[in-house]
C-alpha cells in the first residue's frame, strides 16, 4: 500500500529574542551616584589621613627643636659664672671663659637667639611666647616653689617658660605648652 505522506511543520513557535545587555537610564544614574558617593568618602578619607600625618610628624619635628634647644640652654647655663643682667625677654651672664653670654628673646621675629663674641645664633625659632624669671635656691616654706631673687647676685636658679607652634595648611595647628625648665647656675661666684 501506498503511504501517505507526513507534512510537519517545523515551527510555529515565535523565535525568543536574545536577552537585552544594555543598562537602563536609571540603573546608570544610580550606579553614577553610589559611584560619585564612593569616591567622596575615600577622598574625605584620605585627605583627613594625610592631615592628621601632617600634623604628627610637624608635632614630632617640633618637639624635637624644643628639646635640643632645652639640652643648650641647660648645658650652658649650668656652667655659667655670673648674671650680669636680668629682663622677662633677655638675659646675660659671664661665661665660665669669662666672655659675656646672652640669651634675647625677639617677639616679632619669634626667635630665642643665643649671643656669644658677637655672633648671633637662633636657638629656637617659631616661638610664640618666652619668660624667663630668676630665683634663688631657697624653696617657699611648705612648697616647691622657690623664693623669688630680688637682686641679681642673689640670682641662683633661672627658669625659662615658652611655647612653640607652627603653620600647616594656612593654621595654626600645633602648639607645645607648658615648656619649662628651672635650671640651677652650678658654678656661681660665692660673694
Amino acid at each position: 500500500m501506498f503511504a501517505a505522506p507526513e507534512f510537519k511543520t517545523t515551527s510555529i513557535e515565535r523565535r525568543r529574542r536574545a536577552p537585552c545587555s544594555g543598562v537602563t537610564l536609571v540603573e546608570l544614574m544610580i550606579a553614577v551616584g553610589l559611584s560619585a558617593l564612593a569616591a567622596t568618602a575615600l577622598l574625605i578619607l584620605s585627605v583627613s589621613t594625610g592631615r592628621s600625618l601632617a600634623e604628627m610628624v610637624n608635632y614630632v619635628d617640633l618637639d624635637h627643636y624644643n628639646r635640643v634647644a632645652l639640652d643648650s640652654l641647660t648645658r650652658e647655663l649650668r656652667q655659667v659664672r655670673d648674671i650680669n643682667s636680668f629682663s622677662v625677654n633677655s638675659m646675660t651672664f659671664t661665661d665660665k671663659d669669662g666672655a659675656p653670654l646672652s640669651y634675647v628673646y625677639l617677639p616679632a621675629q619669634r626667635t630665642l637667639n643665643r649671643v656669644k663674641d658677637g655672633q648671633s645664633k637662633p636657638l629656637l625659632e617659631q616661638c610664640d611666647q618666652l619668660q624667663f624669671a630668676i630665683y634663688q635656691r631657697t624653696p617657699i616654706a611648705n612648697s616647691f616653689d622657690l623664693i623669688t631673687a630680688s637682686k641679681l647676685p642673689d640670682c641662683k636658679v633661672v627658669t625659662i617658660t615658652w611655647s612653640c607652634s607652627r603653620m600647616i595648611f594656612g593654621h595654626k595647628a600645633n602648639t607645645e605648652q607648658g615648656q619649662t625648665a628651672k635650671i640651677v647656675i652650678r658654678n656661681k661666684n660665692e660673694l
